[in-house]
C-alpha cells in the first residue's frame, strides 16, 4: 500500500551558539492508510523533531520528505500550510477546547477556519464516531478529561484528514479514560482507513501499536511490530 507521508534520509539540524545541534541524523520512515504507528522514544531524542516533519510543521535540513504525494523539502510555511490542509488532523495532550462553545460549536470549528459551511449530518456522525452523540449541547466544562479529548479527536476528524497525529493524548488523563482514546484511535486506524500517529510516554500504550518506532539520538535505533500478545 502506497503512504501517505514517506521521508528518506531526514536530517533536521540547527546552531546552538558555535554548535550543530543534530536534533534527527538520517531517519528513513513511511507512514501508510488504516495503521497506527508509535512513535517512542526519550527526551531529546528526536521524537519531538520527527513529529514536526511528519506533521507538515517543519522542513527537513536534508533528505526526502513526501506528505500526500508533495515533495516538502525547501517549503515555505505558507506552502507547508496548504500541504497540513486537509490532509492532517491534529490531537494535543492539552484538549484547547474553546470554553464558552458548545461541543458541537467545538468540533465545527476547524470549518471555519477552511471557510467551508458546517453540516449537522456530518457533525452528527462524527459525534457517534467518538461516542458523544448525547453531549452535543454540553459545554466542556459538563465534560470528563476522557470526553474532552474525545471531543478533540471529533474536531480533527471534521476535516476529514487522511493522517491523524496524536500527540501525547492520554497525558492528561487517568488509565481507564487514556485506554478508552487509544482504543478509539485504534478503531479509527482501522475502520476508517486512517493513518495515526502516535507519541506516548505511556511504553504500554505505545507498544499497542501496529508498528513502534523507538528513535534515539535523532536515529532509529529499532522499529517493530505489535507484539502477537498484544490485542
Amino acid at each position: 500500500m502506497n503512504a501517505i507521508i514517506e521521508g528518506r534520509g531526514l536530517k533536521r539540524h540547527y546552531r546552538r551558539g558555535a554548535e550543530t545541534v543534530k536534533a534527527l541524523d538520517g531517519v528513513d520512515i513511511a507512514i501508510r492508510p488504516g495503521e497506527l504507528v508509535s512513535i517512542l522514544g526519550p527526551s531529546g531524542s528526536g521524537k519531538t523533531t520527527l513529529i514536526n516533519l511528519l506533521s507538515g510543521l517543519d522542513a527537513p535540513t536534508e533528505g526526502s520528505l513526501t506528505i500526500n504525494g508533495r515533495a516538502v523539502g525547501g517549503m515555505s510555511e505558507d506552502e507547508l500550510v496548504e500541504v497540513r490542509r486537509g490532509v492532517l488532523g491534529f490531537v494535543f495532550q492539552q484538549f484547547l477546547l474553546l470554553p464558552t462553545l458548545t461541543v458541537t460549536e467545538n468540533v465545527e470549528l476547524p470549518l471555519t477556519f477552511l471557510g467551508r459551511r458546517s453540516e449537522p449530518a456530518r457533525t452528527r456522525e462524527v459525534l457517534s464516531w467518538v461516542g458523544l452523540g448525547d453531549r452535543s449541547g454540553h459545554l466542556p466544562s459538563e465534560l470528563s478529561g476522557g470526553q474532552m479529548q474525545r471531543v478533540a479527536i471529533a474536531r480533527a476528524l471534521m476535516v476529514e484528514p487522511r493522517v491523524l497525529v496524536a500527540d501525547e493524548p492520554t497525558g492528561n488523563l487517568d488509565s481507564k479514560a487514556g485506554r478508552a482514546v487509544l482504543e478509539l484511535l485504534k478503531r479509527l486506524a482501522k475502520e476508517k482507513n486512517l493513518a495515526v500517529i502516535l507519541t506516548t510516554h505511556n511504553t504500554a500504550f505505545g507498544y499497542e501499536a501496529d508498528r513502534i518506532i523507538t528513535l534515539e539520538d535523532g536515529r532509529v535505533r529499532k522499529e517493530e511490530g505489535r507484539r502477537p500478545d498484544v490485542v
